[in-house]
């Protein structure tokens, strides 16, 4: 009886899959297709002359065949030959690189953009993010390979009917004992490809975490951390123990992958090469009315056979373990955002009001509670602050809040509309948000701060937003000024920023465009206390007329706001102004003294 899995990927289950994968062929190469048509037909050709041309030959010597007749036939040969191998090259060299790179480019292009549509929990989930990264790796690859797998295909299948058929004129029992013995060996290798599948899937994690320690060890972020302590030792040990996890999995599989490897061998190797081929010697020795021609031709069309049906059954196995790939790639692209809504049409904001949410992170979180029973209200103008210690929770209300995740229970309300209402990308487009772990890309200074394409007409707005963020005397350091490109990434001339300078490109982003909502999360954490007054005084300056939302550790930055919430263990225990908290004399207070004693005594 079937297993699920085995009912699962079925013949036509696999068909449909593989047919799934060749319409981006169809959308991005169109002309591939005809092109692999052709080359297959001709290679089928190919063998199938070479078989008929071998009996022809000995049969015309046999004969004594007119020297012209064998000449011009040969030379039909050549020609064909000569054609088809033109052909190959060409499909190779020139226009096989030219449509992969086609594919390459339209199939990358929409798999970024579906990257861009997941919710931010598929991140969370290992078993998800290890398919996604494998379906980003492995697609336009993989449809490259199944159109050289289908080119193979098709030839093997029309040379290997053909030539079948012309063996089982001159030798039937040959031509049975073949057709046996590829038979099971295809059901063998069956079983070796799946066994090769299992262990691929067991190595993957494996694999990623041997990468990661990996790129620690040359991504030039970890430098400076991998020279102080011994985290590089204990990286070292973890690379190790990885290892040998690997070793322990490549033990697990290697008896079965052995003795299947032999038996699948045993059947498309020894039984052709030494029973078959004696058993026709014998024949053509004890059979005068076995021609020299036939003998010739039933030996060259058995060794054809042997490896063109084998190659059968091989690229029926690599099409089922395309299919087993392709599940993972459609998982990932016919993946349905869960965070989604109706409502394109986002009124300009006025109000948010949060009503007795609840959170808690659907991986990794032991089903405990990030947040529980927050309410609040934020109106338009208004600078709010959430202070805390780490893992209060107030991260995690931000992303609730930009509505990256939504809420276990509670409601979160947007000018009195639910958010949940709303359609996600136009729900965002009217906050700005600089996050704590902001990220630089390896673009010019005006690129990253209008984290878009940047022309002459938007050089104002760009200019204003970096005075807004006090960036503005460091770039006029710079070689280009809005056109320097940051980082080394692809250029050795690329400009390095400290933290505090790319902070600060960070936050201009936010002041690019005209967002009604401005979400600031610890955006002052890499300046310096002078840095981080300037910074305070241009943010409130800048900010005029818009609804601020900041999370700082650093209280004396929280004095600004109209509002402030202190979040304790996932939950609101104090809210008010500066001045009301300190009077209420609770956790803020304790919280803002001690701070102010530290900076006191520097």
């Amino acid at each position: 009886m079937k297993n699920k899995s085995d009912k699962k990927h079925s013949v036509s289950h696999v068909t449909k899959n593989v047919w799934y994968m060749f319409r981006y062929t169809f959308k991005y190469a169109p002309g591939y297709i005809w092109v692999t048509l052709v080359e297959g037909f001709g290679r089928a050709f190919w063998h199938i002359l070479g078989v008929i041309y071998v009996k022809y030959l000995f049969d015309a010597i046999e004969r004594r065949a007119d020297f012209t007749e064998v000449l011009t036939v040969s030379l039909c040969v050549a020609a064909y030959n000569a054609a088809f191998e033109l052909f190959n090259k060409w499909m190779l060299h020139v226009y096989r690189p030219r449509a992969n790179l086609s594919l390459h480019e339209g199939m990358q292009k929409e798999l970024y953009r579906k990257a861009r549509e997941l919710d931010q929990s598929c991140y969370d989930d290992p078993e998800f993010y290890n398919d996604f990264i494998w379906a980003i790796r492995e697609s336009d690859g993989r449809t490259v390979q199944m159109m050289i797998d289908l080119s193979l295909f098709l030839n093997r299948v029309v040379s290997s009917v053909v030539i079948l058929g012309l063996l089982f004129t001159m030798e039937p029992i040959v031509a049975g004992v073949m057709l046996l013995g590829i038979t099971l060996s295809f059901l063998v290798k069956q079983k070796l490809n799946r066994v090769r599948y299992e262990r691929s899937v067991e190595m993957n994690p494996i694999d990623r975490k041997l990468g990661y320690i990996g790129r620690i060890f040359y991504l030039p972020e970890y430098a400076k951390e991998l020279r102080q302590g011994e985290i590089a030792d204990t990286m070292r040990e973890h690379y190790g123990e990885a290892t040998e996890e690997k070793v322990q999995c490549v033990k697990k599989y290697a008896g079965k992958m052995f003795w299947l490897s032999l038996a699948a061998s045993l059947l498309t190797q020894t039984l052709p090469q030494a029973g078959i081929t004696g058993y026709l010697i014998i024949r053509y020795v004890l059979d005068p009315s076995l021609s020299l021609g036939s003998f010739s031709a039933s030996i060259s069309a058995t060794f054809k056979l042997y490896w063109t049906i084998d190659d059968i059954g091989n690229f029926l196995t690599k099409f089922h373990e395309h299919s087993l790939y392709i599940e993972k790639f459609r998982k990932f692209v016919d993946y349905e955002p869960k965070i989604k809504g109706e409502l394109a049409d986002v009124p300009e904001f006025q109000s948010l009001c949060l009503k007795n949410v609840d959170f808690r992170y659907p991986f990794g979180s032991d089903g405990d509670f990030t947040l529980s029973g927050i309410n609040m209200e934020i109106k338009k103008g208004e600078r709010i602050a959430l202070v805390g210690y780490n893992g209060a929770g107030k991260t995690t209300l931000i992303k609730l809040l930009m509505r990256l995740y939504d809420p276990s229970s509670g409601e979160i309300l947007y000018n009195g509309e639910n958010i949940k209402a709303f359609v996600p990308e136009a729900y965002r487009r009217h906050i700005g948000a600089v996050f704590q772990d902001y990220k630089v890309f390896a673009a010019t200074v005006a690129e990253n701060v209008l984290g878009g394409e940047y022309s002459e007409e938007s050089k104002d707005e760009v200019m204003r937003a970096v005075c807004a963020a006090s960036f503005e005397e460091k770039l006029a350091s710079l070689p280009l000024g809005l056109d320097t490109e940051l980082t080394r990434e692809f250029s050795v001339d690329g400009v390095e920023l400290s933290g505090g300078e790319a902070q600060k490109i960070a936050i201009a982003r936010v002041f690019a465009h005209p967002y009604e909502l401005i979400i600031m999360d610890e955006p002052s954490s890499a300046l310096d206390p002078v840095a981080e007054y300037n910074l305070n005084h241009s943010i409130a300056e800048n900010a005029k007329g818009r609804t601020v939302i900041f999370i700082s550790h650093r209280l004396s930055t929280t004095r600004m706001a109209d509002r402030i919430y202190m979040f304790d263990g996932g939950k609101i225990v104090e809210c008010g102004s500066h001045g009301e908290l300190m009077a209420l004399d609770g956790k803020y207070a304790e919280m803002y003294r001690a701070q102010a004693q530290k900076y006191t005594e520097t």
